[in-house]
């Protein structure tokens, strides 16, 4: 299980960091305010949004259309990771390589989700987010988005960086070929990965294991909930398919909670500090998933002030830029589709409308 490291930075610590400190403090002033936040929301249509966001650090990511503009936000969280790779010891940079794969992770369940329904290529490429150019590991896309099926997909993938992640998902698939079993392979893969990373830390730049603690613990609880609620597996089969490795949240607790029916049950087997009184307002999955990414914002924003001089701050910063971009999606989506304020306020993670 994930626990949090006290934040102490060492003498040795700040030399190493002081670069990256500096750094940040300009990568923060770029995020959204809350100005620019009511604006967005409150305009009527994508050409007003534009124009604001041609205001905003954003500029370099607006394109002529909606679309366009959905498909290369992405890059914003590219560049932001980039500067931080840059910015860090070898260790530290390799930790934030593997955390940036999420993209890449999320292009693969789009290709391999519009396989399994039966989607155009013109409809799976639509959804595809802009990777960064710059990165190490380079996959075929042209040809994924082409390929006939899922299994096509998967002997494409093998001859790539990813062959580690393949051949365990094409094992998982042969053994339960649904589509709920390949995606939830593929995290299975990814976050074990990222846990791997930080063991490899300096001690005072694990104080990233907290942040990434809170993410596991959305993932399986999101995964639990949909499983159990949304496609009714069975606890067995809830609890299979959950990531390995844990953050507040252990085994034990999992193993009781896949078991529940209802949010509501859910809710009662968790410590009430910080999920249980999270959970127990909603009604909704989605509810959930708002009010778990914003307890992990308040978490990350604790860290951007008290985790300076060490890798923490940077993710914390990394993971508010991601959730930012997140939130900005909402707003153009909401807006497209005739959403009222109140309603786009609802699922906002920054909660920066108050």
């Amino acid at each position: 299980m994930i626990q949090a490291t006290p934040f102490h930075a060492p003498l040795p610590a700040v030399r190493v960091y002081a670069f990256l400190h500096g750094r940040l403090g300009a990568l923060k002033a770029q995020l959204l305010r809350e100005t620019d936040w009511a604006r967005l929301s409150e305009a009527r249509s994508f050409a007003e949004q534009q124009r604001l966001l041609l205001a905003t650090s954003y500029r370099l990511w607006v394109a002529e259309t909606l679309d366009g503009t959905i498909r290369s936000l992405g890059s914003a969280l590219h560049q932001t990771a980039r500067t931080v790779e840059w910015s860090v010891p070898p260790e530290a940079a390799d930790f934030v390589r593997a955390w940036s794969r999420r993209n890449l992770l999320r292009n693969l369940k789009t290709i391999l989700k519009g396989k399994a329904l039966g989607r155009t290529e013109d409809e799976i490429r639509a959804e595809l987010l802009v990777l960064d150019p710059g990165t190490s590991l380079q996959l075929p896309m042209p040809a994924l988005v082409r390929a006939p099926s899922i299994e096509s997909v998967l002997d494409l993938l093998e001859d790539t960086g990813l062959q580690h992640w393949i051949h365990e998902a094409r094992r998982i698939y042969e053994r339960d070929p649904t589509l709920f079993g390949l995606e939830a392979a593929l995290d299975r893969l990814y976050y074990p990965e990222l846990r791997d990373r930080i063991e490899r830390l300096k001690p005072w730049d694990r104080v990233v294991e907290s942040l990434v603690g809170d993410e596991i613990d959305q993932v399986n609880l999101m995964w639990l909930l949909r499983y159990r609620l949304n496609y009714g597996l069975s606890p067995a089969e809830t609890y299979y398919l959950l990531v390995p490795v844990t953050g507040r949240v252990g085994a034990d607790q999992l193993k009781r909670l896949v078991r529940q029916e209802t949010i509501a049950g859910v809710a009662e087997q968790l410590p009430k500090h910080p999920f249980a009184a999270l959970i127990s307002r909603c009604r909704t999955v989605w509810q959930v998933e708002v009010e778990l990414l914003r307890y992990r914002a308040r978490n990350a924003r604790r860290h951007l002030r008290e985790a300076a001089f060490t890798l923490g701050e940077g993710l914390a910063l990394l993971v508010l830029r991601e959730m930012e971009i997140r939130d900005l999606l909402a707003v153009l989506e909401g807006v497209r589709f005739g959403r009222s304020r109140a309603e786009i306020v609802e699922q906002l993670t920054l909660l920066p409308l108050g």
